[in-house]
């Protein structure tokens, strides 16, 4: 064999190398995880806040239509998008997210009179107070009242049926997903609060709205509002979480006492 036939043959291989590792390495890339986004804001009590202090920063939060957000500490972005966050921010006519705490748990007619004069409400929190049982707290997205619909009666009946469903079927279950660590007791809070739900008795705690810095001031006036909390008129939905204050905390927010008896649903 020839010199020139040799390096051919050695250059040959040496290209069907290089081939078999790109194969190899493309079959074993894989895409980095997508970041799920970053929730900056939030509505409702930091885990352990004491109450006072909660209730006086949900009332700071509507002394100005910018609240406390991003728009208004003037961060990130540049000049002329800066400009437009902080016009928004002083807008009073822009609509904010807003967390609305009862001062004790309402039923659908109490709810739907206390929020009635705003444009918009999306989020029902729920929860059966029980003297010395945690009992659960669920939250569920509303839609607005349907063609034929007066009012938001049957919308928020719309979502207590939600969450009774939602109890009903318990917690998801599987392979890997942690269950609770009690989990019959877990069981008999969620049919607690089903049964007292479908027995007409008050169990809204909270509601997620919308409205400008006046109207949601209007609605923190009211007797049976113990807050309302707003955010920034940039927040967008469902990019802030919402820790509703339950009524029975009333020092701090830390988990409710847990060492009493379920009652017999």
């Amino acid at each position: 064999m020839t010199l020139a036939a040799r390096v051919l043959k050695i250059a040959g291989v040496g290209v069907v190398i290089v081939v078999a590792l790109v194969a190899i390495l493309t079959a074993l890339r894989t895409d980095p995880p997508r970041s799920p986004g970053v929730m900056t804001d939030a509505l409702g009590p930091e885990d352990g806040e004491r109450v006072e202090d909660y209730l006086a920063r949900a009332a700071d939060s509507l002394v100005t239509a910018g609240g406390g957000g991003d728009a208004a500490r003037g961060s990130g972005g540049d000049d002329d998008d800066h400009d437009d966050d902080k016009a928004l921010a002083s807008d009073p006519d822009a609509r904010r997210w807003a967390l609305v705490t009862a001062g004790w748990a309402w039923t659908v007619p109490e709810a739907v009179g206390v929020v009635r004069e705003l444009p918009r409400v999306s989020g029902l929190y729920v929860q059966v107070p029980v003297e010395g049982v945690a009992m659960p707290v669920t939250g569920v997205t509303l839609a607005e009242p349907v063609a034929g619909e007066s009012g938001r009666e049957p919308v928020f009946h719309r979502g207590l049926e939600q969450v009774t469903r939602r109890l009903e079927a318990g917690p998801p279950s599987g392979p890997g997903v942690p269950q609770p660590p009690d989990a019959g007791r877990a069981a008999a809070t969620a049919a607690l609060t089903v049964s007292r739900i479908r027995a007409g008795e008050p169990a809204i705690i909270g509601l997620l709205a919308r409205g400008t810095t006046e109207q949601l001031r209007a609605v923190a006036d009211q007797p049976w509002v113990r807050a309302v909390e707003a955010l920034p008129p940039d927040a967008v939905w469902e990019r802030f979480a919402v820790r509703p204050l339950q009524p029975q905390q009333v020092d701090a927010a830390y988990p409710l006492p847990d060492g009493g008896p379920v009652p017999a649903a």
